[in-house]
């Protein structure tokens, strides 16, 4: 269409202007009019001047006529949108190739192009009709913002704006067709390379004893991942005698995660020699971004992985991580390379600080305190000022404090938060034992100043760790942290340079979690235990650490008198009524005595101790407590669990952990 023809009058709006100008006549006439009465009747003036006052205010009538057009200008298209579609000049949007609806607040079609009629899948017209039943979807809102839509088969974007606030107020939608660009996207989804790390967990724990057999049970589960991969149409290359890469299109991830990555029950039904089965740790990502980036988050899933105690699949995205399997007791290896690693790591970075701040966990015990002040012992062995940080009135501990202040060397090395506060520097080195989570430090405000810290734990981590984390020695297949850090301290220094009370503390931390060896021992909780012994640890100075006093007695019973059975091998207990501080240790006791009834796999203890409703959660090494316990936002060991809900009723609590048991027995 040329320009000349374009702004021809057929294709104008012209009755506004036709009327300005209709208006413009009738007042020059009755100006006209009006002086020729002025110049007849009033003779004493000259016609001149009422012929200028004539024209200024005839000019004045003009220009109030133009600012009234122009308002008209403004207003006509939200006072009179009806009017408006009408009139020819609305051809731009009833011959506009993309559809175009005009619709009330309340979602009722008032008009549409063609090219809206063009994409209705039925014949019918849909004006009156809700804006709902044309979409596929609930798209109300889409009214008032962009958002997709589903017309027959097609995909459309809907562009919404409000165009009048007369009335109930008047929207418009424009459709753009997005068909082949979402379906371009579902490709590139679905054909993005996903990339997963493998690696078999309990080589060295199978190897030392078994090594022919143990050839073939690889073989056997080289065999089975190249199945597996085959089957999702992936590529997969050992780059280790355990371990394994793999990149696979996006598409079957999906499969993968509904099934909960069926792969781990396939390997894990290879066995070697007298039933010892083998298991893998999966970790495996596709966020966007570049091949690089989709590595690094697929490698740190398999750190994950490995130490939450191996045999399960961690699926990394861009902002949540989903856990798979986990359902067996982590693979307890012998190497002790990493220990003498990670001992050499810690004792250059202590070196380098300024001073050194250990730290359990809140409402420590035996274990927490234990592996604290072996630490500390390390600290004063690199030559730098250290302290543990603790809470010197918690009764618990407080022997323990008071038995290690006797000797000369401990006198001043105890701190509370506000002396610990002030030892805070700039190459301040924090040291967090018994726990991998800041959040979860005795003080957690010390360490939230530090960007420099050093984890020791045996627990299976929840999540990533947080940046501050700059080294740590997270292994769940120790059975406590006092035995991780007795391996540390062999490694530096000799049994004779270890003082009898340091000694004693670690032992008590390492019965406390083995529950004097019955639970989670292997060879190296007793390597660890005869370095100690060599140290001159007693075993009957310790056990009198853990006497129990009559009241403590009288409080573990109100446990026991409450017990129910739950899925016919799960005891659960809960104590109400007034308690104190004391019921987090009571509590734990009455679930490891629960452990002792017949036919019962895992005990939970659940206790209000002020907002809070305290669990304990406990499992003779077939049901992992821990997964169990993840659900009320908890975590801890295989066997040993913990977790605090704040709640205003115990029996809300009770009904969400008895849920969390469901659904690992039904997953």
């Amino acid at each position: 269409m040329s320009r000349k023809t374009f702004f021809s009058e057929k294709n104008r709006v012209p009755f506004a202007s036709r009327l300005d100008f209709a208006i413009s006549i009738v007042l020059a006439c009755l100006n006209i009019a009006l002086f020729a009465i002025l110049s007849t009747f009033v003779s004493s003036v000259e016609p001149i001047f009422f012929a200028l006052i004539l024209i200024a205010l005839y000019l004045i009538e003009i220009a109030l006529l133009g600012i009234r057009r122009a308002g008209r200008a403004t207003m006509y298209p939200t006072t009179d949108i009806y009017d408006l579609l009408n009139e020819e000049g609305s051809v731009v949007l009833k011959n506009n190739h993309s559809p175009f609806i005009v619709l009330n607040s309340h979602g009722i079609i008032l008009w549409h192009n063609e090219a809206t009629r063009s994409i209705l899948p039925f014949p019918e017209s849909v004006i009156g009709d809700s804006i709902e039943s044309l979409f596929d979807s609930e798209t109300k809102e889409a009214i008032f913002a962009s958002a997709p839509v589903s017309i027959g088969k097609k995909i459309y974007d809907v562009e919404g704006f409000k165009i009048s606030e007369a009335g109930d107020g008047l929207h418009a939608i424009s459709l753009t067709d997005v068909t082949d660009l979402r379906e371009a996207e579902r490709r590139y989804n679905d054909e993005r390379v996903a990339v997963a790390y493998i690696a078999i967990d309990n080589v060295e724990d199978v190897l030392q004893y078994i090594q022919e057999k143990f050839h073939d049970a690889v073989s056997v589960v080289d065999s089975k991942l190249k199945e597996w991969a085959a089957s999702v149409n992936g590529v997969i290359k050992s780059y280790d005698n355990d371990k394994y890469i793999m990149f696979f299109d996006s598409m079957y991830l999906d499969a993968c995660i509904a099934d909960r990555f069926a792969i781990l029950d396939t390997i894990r039904e290879t066995r070697v020699g007298d039933g010892i089965s083998v298991t893998v740790s999966i970790g495996v990502s596709r966020i966007a971004g570049s091949l690089a980036e989709r590595e690094a988050a697929a490698r740190e899933a398999i750190d994950m992985a490995l130490q939450r105690g191996g045999d399960q699949a961690v699926y990394k995205t861009k902002d949540t991580t989903e856990y798979f399997g986990g359902r067996t007791k982590a693979a307890y290896k012998r190497s002790n390379v990493r220990s003498r690693t990670f001992t050499a790591d810690l004792s250059a970075r202590m070196a380098r600080a300024d001073n050194v701040i250990v730290m359990g966990h809140r409402f420590g015990d035996f274990d927490s305190f234990g592996a604290s002040v072996g630490i500390a012992r390390l600290g004063m062995l690199c030559g730098v000022k250290t302290n543990i940080a603790v809470d010197m009135h918690d009764k618990n501990l407080s022997p323990c404090i008071k038995l290690l202040q006797a000797h000369e060397t401990y006198e001043q090395i105890f701190v509370d938060n506000a002396e610990g506060l002030d030892l805070v520097g700039p190459d301040t080195l924090i040291i967090l034992v018994d726990h991998n989570s800041i959040g979860r430090a005795q003080f957690e405000n010390i360490a939230r100043k530090v960007d420099n810290i050093v984890v020791i734990d045996h627990h299976r981590t929840n999540d990533v760790l947080s940046p501050e984390i700059k080294l740590s020695y997270i292994e769940p297949s120790a059975s406590s942290a006092c035995e991780l850090v007795s391996e540390m301290l062999e490694n530096a220094i000799s049994s004779q340079n270890l003082l009898k009370e340091v000694a004693d503390m670690l032992l008590a931390g390492i019965l406390l979690d083995t529950k004097q060896f019955t639970r989670n021992t292997g060879t190296r909780t007793f390597s660890a235990a005869q370095y100690l012994r060599g140290a001159g640890a007693s075993p009957q100075d310790v056990y009198n650490l853990f006497k129990t006093s009559p009241s403590d007695l009288a409080k573990e019973a109100r446990f026991h008198t409450q017990i129910t059975i739950y899925r016919s091998n799960v005891a659960i207990s809960c104590c109400e009524g007034d308690t104190d501080e004391s019921y987090r240790i009571i509590a734990s006791k009455a679930a490891d005595k629960m452990l002792t009834l017949q036919g019962i796999e895992a005990a939970f203890t659940l206790v209000r101790i002020g907002n809070h409703i305290h669990i304990s959660g406990r499992s003779n090494g077939t049901i992992n407590v821990q997964l169990i316990l993840e659900k009320l936002n908890g975590g801890g060991h295989f066997d040993v669990a913990g977790a605090q809900v704040i709640s205003e009723s115990i029996e809300n609590v009770l009904d969400t952990l008895k849920a969390s048991i469901d659904d690992y027995f039904e997953a």
